[in-house]
């Protein structure tokens, strides 16, 4: 159980770097673009998709207790139930919007597999 968490922890960490170090590929991969005239867009993306998610995830991985692990999982269903309400208020069901909430549910999920290592 403590891999499955320990994917989840890399894998945000994974998409956190990349949000980092190589904004305009993670705009790409969300399917969205810098507006012309703010260029204060790029330090939005590089703190929020990037330094937000580094920081997390580093201190779940580093902080060495199981119960971190909840942070990760609190953060990503967070974000799943807000695509959520988000399509469902602005109808907007589509292809990446299901793809986002399918991933951020499953690194949800797999943030949550070493709490279940307190219980054996």
């Amino acid at each position: 159980m403590f891999y499955l968490g320990l994917l989840g922890a890399l894998s945000g960490l994974g998409l956190g770097a990349l949000g980092l170090l190589r904004p305009h590929a993670a705009l790409r991969l969300v399917g969205l673009g810098l507006r012309e005239g703010a260029p204060h867009g790029i330090s939005e993306v590089r703190a929020t998709y990037g330094g937000l998610f580094v920081g997390m995830e580093a201190a779940i991985l580093l902080g060495g207790e199981p119960m971190l692990y909840l942070v990760g999982a609190a953060a990503w269903f967070g974000a799943a139930i807000a695509r959520t309400a988000s399509m469902i208020a602005d109808r907007i069901v589509n292809g990446p919007n299901l793809m986002g909430t399918g991933t951020e549910l499953i690194i949800g999920a797999l943030h949550l597999a070493p709490l279940f290592l307190l219980k054996a």
